[in-house]
């Protein structure tokens, strides 16, 4: 049975052009596993807010134990 282990917050920015996009994560962890998506993503767009690059994405990510 899988079993949730972690969740992070992933802000995915644009450092390149728009012609020539490249990207650029910052991770956050120990975000609350009960957290809905609605707060995670407010939560992430406020804290891009604080960054000089141009958001390109907010991402959850959820590690999943799968057993062995």
């Amino acid at each position: 049975m899988a079993e949730l282990k972690r969740t992070k917050l992933v802000l995915r920015f644009n450092i390149g052009t728009e012609e020539k996009p490249k990207y650029k994560d910052v991770t956050f962890t120990r975000v609350a596993e009960e957290a809905t998506d609605d707060a995670v993503k407010i939560v992430g767009t406020a804290l891009a807010g604080l960054y000089e690059n141009t958001i390109a994405d907010v991402v959850r990510v959820n590690e999943v134990s799968l057993g062995h």
